[in-house]
């Protein structure tokens, strides 16, 4: 998780520096891009903490709302 806040950080100064030095500006830009890559990589990496709950979504049921507005 470390490795993955660095990235994130790298990225951020990245992208100030873009602001900051418009005639570098896409230079800058494709830096932080390739941190952003690279940070999404290292977090498919970690498994899932297996104490975590599952998580579903509720589903909503087919068919017409028959709720009404007063």
């Amino acid at each position: 998780m470390k490795e993955i806040a660095r990235l994130r950080k790298l990225q951020a100064d990245c992208r100030r520096r873009a602001r900051s030095e418009p005639e570098r500006k896409w230079h800058w830009l494709a830096q932080a891009a390739k941190y952003q890559i690279q940070a999404n990589l290292e977090i498919t990496q970690f498994p899932a903490d297996p104490n975590a709950p599952d998580i579903t979504l509720a589903s909503w049921p087919l068919g017409r709302d028959e709720r009404r507005l007063h």
